[in-house]
């Protein structure tokens, strides 16, 4: 049965690789098309894009009146299309925004989140801590985390279309010998790995999910030249010991959660998916206490998109 809201939703930038997924969600979550309005660059205004079963045509979000809808998804930073929304009465969500507030993240059937009629603007948790957050929470139940090192394999995606193509461009020059060009990436990415800056805000929104100010978190982030999905290899020290088949079960329990004990990979396992995957699921031996594990998932479907459009339904039913 579809969802038919009283004032629309609008979802910006939908051309985009983070809005592909969001609108993919969204037509599965009931959404009805006459209650959800399209937008991205005047470039792109007038294009169709399938939703429901039927087309939706692309709006220029320069020139919208926001005042029409009740709620702006924005999965990418734009400062005027932010402004606009706060001045036209419209609630803003987006992980893009800088917001000393925790970032707000919804799992399936997980804690809704504390927010207040008042709100004019809501940040969501960005892809990698929605893809960490529901296996970390369940594990801390568990055993408790006294200790978290979390390496984030990042692909081009994560720079949007831009960092896909310029992958793309690269690798093809590269290998018909000819120079490349870089301006997404700081270097050349196809055929490299380059470092990515800390986003300290992830540290930070870990330990308040976490319910942790004190214990070690390390994490580092590392492009890679592949172009979509996402991987992380996380070790983990528990306050107490566990029997690893305990792990296990609190695991496979999980909504969207696979476990595997074969190797695991974006391209095999998680491509285009709103699901994650856990394989190597191990116990060092004789360490009751350490626990490691390599998680991968489709960073803009079983991240973004899932948490988005869980935020946007509670929203919709709760408080408009």
């Amino acid at each position: 049965m579809s969802i038919s809201v009283t004032h629309r939703v609008a979802l910006s930038h939908a051309g985009g690789v983070a809005a592909e997924a969001i609108l993919e969600k969204l037509s599965e979550s009931g959404i009805a098309p006459d209650s959800l309005v399209l937008l991205d660059h005047e470039s792109n205004a007038g294009k169709r894009l399938p939703y429901g079963g039927s087309h939706l045509r692309l709006a220029d979000q320069a020139q919208y009146d926001l005042s029409s809808c009740a709620l702006l998804l924005m999965p990418q930073a734009d400062t005027e299309l932010e402004t606009a929304a706060l001045r036209q009465g419209c609630l803003l969500l987006s992980h893009s925004i800088s917001d000393p507030r925790p970032a707000v993240f919804l799992a399936a059937g997980g804690q809704e989140p504390e927010l207040s009629y008042t709100e004019t603007r809501i940040r969501l948790a960005g892809p990698e801590l929605c893809c960490l957050l529901p296996s970390l929470i369940e594990l801390d139940k568990l055993a408790g985390i006294s200790q978290l090192n979390i390496t984030l394999l990042r692909s081009a995606e994560f720079h949007g279309k831009a960092g896909i193509d310029e992958l793309a461009s690269q690798t093809v020059n590269l290998l018909n010998g000819r120079p490349v060009e870089s301006s997404v990436f700081s270097q050349q990415m196809a055929f490299n790995l380059l470092p990515e800056p800390l986003d300290w805000a992830v540290e930070t929104d870990l330990r308040r999910y976490l319910g942790t100010s004190s214990y070690p978190i390390a994490l580092q982030t590392v492009n890679v030249p592949i172009f979509h999905g996402f991987v992380a290899a996380v070790q983990i020290r528990l306050a107490t010991d566990v029997v690893l088949e305990d792990c296990i079960k609190c695991l496979s329990a999980l909504d969207k959660v696979t476990l595997k004990e074969s190797d695991a990979s974006p391209i095999s396992d998680c491509n285009q998916s709103f699901s994650c995957v856990i394989s190597h699921l191990e116990q060092a031996p004789n360490q009751p206490s350490s626990l490691q594990f390599w998680m991968v998932a489709d960073p803009m479907r079983y991240g973004l998109a899932n948490n988005y459009v869980n935020v946007t339904d509670f929203l919709l039913k709760s408080f408009l």
